[in-house]
């Protein structure tokens, strides 16, 4: 009986079985970091390909090419038994970056464990997905960076918006982001996204717009251009308030500065080549040429402004201009710059101008407005480029766009790859 009551040894019994709970949990705990780690592994080795995969795209617009650059990278990095899937759009499973100028890698490989072998368990499959492109651009040429605000994008009577080969992005949250008053408009281009919502006469719109769409980020997040304290040096700075064709101009390091208010230009000018720096405004009028090798021209500070019957005959740099002393120099493509610290109105009335004008407007901070509907000289403006404003208000103006990185290709900054899944 005293046997029976004996409680020595119940103690080691219950840590024995303790123990071999501990010891199962340990070994799953092994497994699943050994896992991870392949896991880890394998998703450096996607973001690789589908990164060298866009490049190759972008460039070469070869599926095939752009496939055996997804699957030389995951050799590269050592990836040897894994199923590689390399999709396009589309048949890329995202619902936000499924456009043309998107790739998706999706990868699975197989991995041994060691102590789930025990549970019948012996081969796990791993998988890791990227998704890399363009995001800057997605083939849009109008992108109306406010994040919110009603009227974001606004089309007032008359308008005439024209962008066939390319798409519009709106990305106000507003409900009211883009906003269609009066009527006997037309809006027209290859896709009209809305992260907010459309109101008014949105039947002048072709295609509809598609509301709730995913934002487009600003491409040039850190641009500001040279910067009047450092780069406009006794070397390249102008007091003139005037351009002629007469005008001598100092230049150096491809930068003219300008520290005159409201600069004008008169007759014919020849705009020097690289960046004009306009620290207090800007008005173009009479004729008006880019230099040789293509102009941007900077509004630091003050409005930017073209006259009534300008002929314009703008060029934006197909080379980067300037390798600029300052923290953010001007990439090439760029015809007209206002930096995130200058919201000044941009006024363009280019329904009573006429001319070709070649080149990206990024203006991050300030409403593009467009004016004027009559008047029109041989055609008016012919726009290549792709507008990059904050909003943009067209009051009965006729506006036809030609995507400036479709028709320029590489030499657009916009051309830009980056993983964005």
């Amino acid at each position: 009986m005293r046997i029976q009551r004996e409680e020595h040894g119940q103690v080691l019994v219950m840590v024995a079985l303790s123990m071999t709970v501990l010891f199962g949990f340990l070994a799953f705990a092994v497994d699943v970091g050994l896992l991870f780690n392949h896991k880890r592994k394998l998703q450096n080795a996607v973001d690789a390909a589908a990164t060298s995969a866009a490049i190759d795209y972008m460039f070469n617009n070869s599926q095939a090419t752009a496939t055996a650059a997804a699957n030389s990278a995951i050799t590269a990095n050592q990836i040897t038994n894994a199923t590689v899937t390399v999709n396009y759009a589309p048949n890329i499973t995202s619902s936000y970056h499924n456009g043309s100028e998107y790739v998706e890698v999706i990868a699975t490989q197989p991995e041994r464990t060691f102590f789930m072998g025990f549970f019948k368990h012996k081969l796990v499959n791993v998988s890791a997905r990227a998704v890399a492109g363009m995001p800057g651009r997605g083939n849009a040429c109008v992108i109306v960076l406010a994040p919110t605000g009603a009227g974001a994008m606004t089309l007032q009577g008359s308008f005439d918006v024209s962008a066939d080969d390319c798409g519009v992005v709106v990305d106000s949250s507003d409900p009211a982001a883009l906003q269609f008053t009066g009527g006997g408009g037309t809006l027209s281009a290859g896709y009209v996204a809305v992260v907010g919502g459309a109101n008014g006469q949105s039947a002048d719109s072709n295609p509809a717009p598609v509301t709730g769409s995913a934002p487009v980020i600003n491409p040039f997040p850190n641009l500001t251009g040279p910067q009047p304290s450092t780069d406009c040096t006794a070397a390249n700075t102008n007091s003139t308030t005037t351009i002629k064709s007469t005008t001598a101009l100092k230049t150096a390091n491809n930068i003219t500065c300008f520290t005159g208010s409201n600069v004008t230009t008169s007759g014919t000018v020849t705009l020097p080549s690289g960046v004009l720096v306009f620290e207090n405004g800007v008005t173009l009028g009479g004729t008006v040429n880019s230099g040789a090798n293509g102009t941007t021209i900077d509004v630091y500070s003050g409005a930017f402004n073209v006259a009534t019957g300008s002929s314009l005959n703008l060029t934006a740099p197909t080379t980067a201009p300037v390798t600029s002393p300052s923290a953010s120099a001007v990439p090439a493509g760029i015809a007209l710059m206002q930096p995130a610290t200058n919201s000044t109105e941009i006024q363009v009335q280019f329904g009573a101008s006429y001319g070709t004008f070649d080149g990206i407007i990024y203006a991050p901070s300030a409403l593009l407005y467009l004016q004027d509907s009559g008047g029109d000289k041989s055609g008016g403006v012919t726009l290549t480029t792709d507008l990059i404003v904050n909003k943009l208000f067209d009051q009965t103006a006729a506006l036809t766009i030609h995507s400036y990185t479709t028709a320029f290709g590489n030499s657009s900054p916009l051309t830009a790859v980056a993983l964005v899944e």
